[in-house]
């Protein structure tokens, strides 16, 4: 319902639409998991088109099992890197060197696959990584949004101002063209509107860190010259050494063909506007060693940014009617390439929350998004810290001599080289600590909790351990007639059991039928071996492949039902608390994160501070 108030419109939306505000990549994802489950919503972006920035080039095999069940990852694998190219990594000291001084061998996407394939213990995604730049996902994925029928994209809307006022919330945006203001009247929104989120400043939510003692020079721009560019291998990134002996930079190469990104490493206060774009490319291509100059095609954009290391510390408004979520919510060094991959977590997160809590669940889903995924932000900006920490050590090596040794055929060379070598292969979890990626265990008030004397699985961040303790992502296996387990799931809830015990089973199935929970239950009489490795006769997935709620047998239809309820956010607390007043299983709010490598002595403090901007 469309209102004229004067010169302002107010636009009311109906009570089963989502406000999302940001059409960036996690904006649009949210949407299209709403609407994957039934929701509507109205998106609004202030720009017209989609990025031209390449600020991503990865999508984690976590975020590909995401996509998949969206059915989405095939669209996506077909306008990526094509699949038979590897991930390499180099690190060197310039390009006029022979060789590099190191490498990552990561595999390809059809590397990865076979080792999926041969290792059906739970241990591997579903999925193997993409690489694909932001610039062609966001634009693709826009693509698909604008052809939704739930979807409502608008473009060219600025947000301005968000508040909840008695129990609704009033968004208040300006169509660009026109410059006529609307306020939207919603029952939820949610904001994903960047590292400079109006949606977070409008709800006064504090952020703990801030930018990192460095800015870098971006130039994204096209090359086929590939003979000079490819002098030592085909690669994903280079990593760069520059005098006086320091990590100075890298190049990303983000098509294999012509598109390739340069950041350039700088003091903090470097006036980049006295650096061209030329000049930055053959700067660092050309490390220790000069400059190395290659034909450039074409300059696409250049910008200054600083990398930053930040968390809110709270993800929503008091009453949950309002959320945010990817950048506006975290922010983090790129190393690693959790930043985007973690917004997408969030938005699948949320969006089945959203989705579950307007159409049969209660409250305490809603208070559960920030229970889950703030930790997750929490260890994963902490540890693409970690990551930068590896690259911007490595000065510790050059102290006291001449850095063009590393390149010189001599005794004291090839130590240097042997030592930069091992320190890289001994902290080579940059895109590999699978345990980062997939082997967090959410903790809230809608998982069951373990009876006492079970033992929650290890953790590590460079290893995913399979495991359905409640809040671990489900463990994907093959089962013995080659299907993917998690091709088994209802779009909803599963219902996963392994044994004929019909009576339990109709205990939960009736449960959830009377509760209006949709359920799929999946059958997986002797699957011995997947029964080994889910280690439980009944076990209960959400939508986004956690694990709810796990047993060998349900007691009574009175078990069933709390079991169910609790799940869904309908329950109470074993002290009777209602789940909304529940304290999450957060760190005090006036926490001190650290964040870096904390065995190089050397971290950044996440504190609170005032607003800045990337």
């Amino acid at each position: 319902m469309t209102v004229e108030h004067g010169h302002i419109r107010e636009e009311v939306l109906a009570a089963d639409t989502v406000l999302i505000a940001g059409g960036g990549p996690i904006g649009l994802l949210l949407a299209t998991v709403l609407s994957h489950h039934g929701v509507r919503s109205v998106l609004l972006e202030r720009n017209e088109t989609t990025t031209k920035w390449p600020k991503m080039d990865l999508t984690n095999a976590r975020s590909m099992e995401m996509l998949r069940r969206l059915g989405l990852a095939e669209g996506l694998r077909e306008i990526g890197v094509p699949s038979h190219i590897s991930h390499n990594v180099l690190v060197s000291s310039g390009l006029a060197a022979a060789e590099p001084i190191t490498k990552w061998p990561l595999p390809s996407v059809d590397d990865f696959r076979a080792t999926i394939a041969a290792n059906n213990d739970g241990s591997q995604p579903g999925e193997p990584w993409q690489r694909i730049s932001q610039v062609k996902f966001e634009k693709w994925l826009k693509a698909r949004c604008e052809k939704d029928g739930m979807i409502d994209a608008r473009f060219g809307w600025k947000v301005e101002n968000v508040e909840v006022r008695d129990g609704k919330v009033r968004t208040r945006a300006t169509m660009l063209k026109t410059g006529k203001e609307t306020v939207f009247t919603s029952e939820y929104a949610v904001g994903c509107d960047g590292a400079s989120s109006i949606v977070r400043r409008s709800l006064g939510l504090s952020l703990d860190g801030g930018p990192v003692p460095t800015c870098v020079l971006l130039v994204h721009f096209k090359s086929k010259d590939l003979t000079r560019l490819h002098k030592q291998g085909q690669f994903w990134h280079i990593f760069f050494i520059v005098e006086p002996g320091i990590f100075g930079g890298a190049i990303i190469a983000q098509d294999e063909i012509e598109t390739w990104t340069v950041h350039y490493f700088l003091p903090v206060g470097t006036d980049t506007s006295t650096i061209g774009s030329e000049e930055a490319i053959h700067t660092v291509l050309g490390g220790l060693n000069g400059k190395y100059e290659i034909k450039l095609d074409e300059i696409l954009v250049r910008s200054t940014w600083r990398p930053s290391i930040a968390v809110a510390r709270s993800w929503s408004s008091p009453d949950h009617r309002v959320f945010i979520a990817g950048d506006a919510a975290h922010q983090n060094i790129p190393t690693g390439g959790y930043g985007m991959n973690m917004g997408i977590g969030d938005a699948y997160d949320l969006g089945w929350k959203l989705a579950a809590a307007m159409q049969y669940g209660g409250r305490g889903l809603l208070q559960s998004y920030e229970a889950e995924r703030r930790p997750v932000a929490l260890r994963n900006v902490e540890h693409s810290g970690v990551h930068m920490q590896v690259h911007s050590s490595v000065a510790q090596f050059f102290e006291g001599g001449d850095p063009h040794r590393v390149d010189w055929p001599t005794k004291d060379g090839e130590d240097l080289r042997q030592q930069l070598h091992e320190h890289y292969q001994a902290h080579d979890g940059e895109n590999k600590d699978f345990g980062i990626e997939m082997g967090y265990i959410y903790e809230s008030g809608i998982l069951h909790v373990p009876e006492a004397g079970e033992l929650k699985p290890s953790w590590w961040a460079s290893q995913y351990t399979p495991s359905t303790w409640p809040g671990s992502r489900a463990p994907h296996v093959f089962l013995s007639n080659g299907t993917a387990i998690f091709d088994k799931f209802g779009n909803d809830w599963s219902l996963v059991t392994f044994v004929d015990k019909m009576s339990d089973i109709q205990l939960l199935l009736s449960a959830a039928e009377t509760l209006s929970i949709p359920i799929m239950h999946v059958d997986l009489q002797g699957e011995e071996h997947a029964h080994n490795v889910w280690g439980r006769n009944l076990v209960l997935v959400r939508p986004d492949e956690h694990v709810a709620w796990r047993a060998n047998s349900v007691g009574s239809p009175e078990e069933a039902m709390s079991v169910l309820r609790l799940v869904v956010g309908l329950q109470l607390d074993r002290a009777d608390t209602p789940i909304l007043d529940r304290k999450s299983n957060l760190p005090d709010q006036s926490f001190t994160a650290t964040v870096g490598m904390k065995t190089q002595g050397q971290h950044y403090e996440l504190e609170q501070m005032g607003e800045f901007q990337r």
